[in-house]
């Protein structure tokens, strides 16, 4: 079971959040009509287990890899001593692995207390795991408010050792699809930024929902290829590809709406006011196994990771599992 951190902060500390959540028709403003919301849902429900072939194309709009450090390095060093990372493969496997804050340092700002709650999919750890995709909400309107506060909706991790997670990331800096490596640098090592360009490629024009896969691609080296499905081409195009040893720790894994933040006096997540109103959702959540892919299931899957509804002090806030387990809910 997922630990979540109380360690309080004093003044000008670190602060952080992320938050992961996936897919399906949700948005972080006002939702599609019903109608229009299942029909997007029903076209994107094939795309995991359909035969689109590679684009052999690299994600449009996906910035360099300097550009890619320059925008997240920030997170590296603090997201690897909030898991215990050593550079030896050491680490706290008792919960999610920490992605940590993006930022060195925060405002005056008194007491506060950091959490780490995660609600979602959790994926067993199964001889075979060799894959996971999603649709996932995304939104190029959400705006962060405040540098405790990073949200990553939704973030997704196969089982089975892999290199990648793809996580949605939006902080006050910006907002991205972003990979990252958990062979070799451990860092994030891809990006590419939410914008118009974004949701004209690799959303259906009206569910506000990308579908996103990481897949084994070579067992004998154990390498992973991050892509995006393209609705233009009606094909996948590459994000990023890692090969190597894992360093998580762990070969389960997880499709969740994972949260850091930091709550003060008034007993309420910093994360709230950026959260209101909004709905994140992911649907469509499948993994690969042995090369197959099936729906996420009581036999894939779990809750393992989750955290109770109030470990996100955000009172207004509720989360519902819709279809175990390839579908849940979290509206802010």
């Amino acid at each position: 079971m997922r630990r979540m951190k109380s360690t309080a902060a004093a003044l000008g500390a670190a602060t952080v959040l992320i938050l992961a959540c996936g897919l399906g028709s949700a948005t972080a403003t006002a939702a599609p009509v019903h109608g229009h919301v299942v029909a997007a849902r029903q076209q994107a429900a094939g795309v995991c287990t359909s035969a689109a072939a590679d684009s052999g194309r690299t994600v449009r709009g996906a910035l360099s890899r300097d550009q890619v450090h320059h925008e997240l390095s920030g997170l590296t060093e603090p997201h690897r001593a909030a898991r215990g990372y050593t550079g030896s493969g050491a680490a706290d496997t008792s919960g999610i692995a920490d992605k940590g804050p993006l930022r060195d340092g925060a405002p005056d700002r008194g007491l506060l207390t950091d959490i780490h709650p995660a609600q979602g999919t959790s994926f067993k750890a199964i001889d075979g795991s060799d894959g996971s995709c999603a649709t996932q909400s995304v939104s190029a309107q959400l705006t962060v408010q405040d540098g405790s506060t990073t949200i990553y909706t939704p973030t997704m991790y196969p089982a089975g050792g892999s290199c990648i997670e793809l996580v949605t990331v939006y902080t006050l800096s910006g907002r991205s699809v972003s990979a990252w490596d958990w062979c070799n640098s451990v860092a994030f090592e891809a990006s590419v930024p939410i914008d118009s360009a974004f949701l004209s490629t690799y959303t259906d024009g009206g569910s506000s929902a990308y579908t996103g896969r990481v897949v084994k691609t070579d067992a004998a080296t154990n390498s992973w290829t991050a892509g995006l499905y393209n609705y233009r081409t009606g094909s996948w195009d590459t994000l990023f590809t890692q090969s190597g040893q894992n360093q998580s720790g762990r070969n389960t894994g997880w499709d969740i709406n994972e949260l850091y933040s930091q709550v003060g006096t008034s007993g309420r997540s910093d994360a709230c006011v950026d959260m209101a109103g909004q709905t994140f959702e992911s649907s469509n959540i499948t993994v690969r196994i042995n090369g197959s892919w099936t729906r996420a299931s009581a036999d894939n899957s779990d809750t393992t990771y989750d955290s109770p509804a109030g470990s996100f002090y955000c009172p207004d806030r509720t989360y519902q599992m819709v279809s175990a387990y390839d579908h849940w809910k979290a509206v802010g």
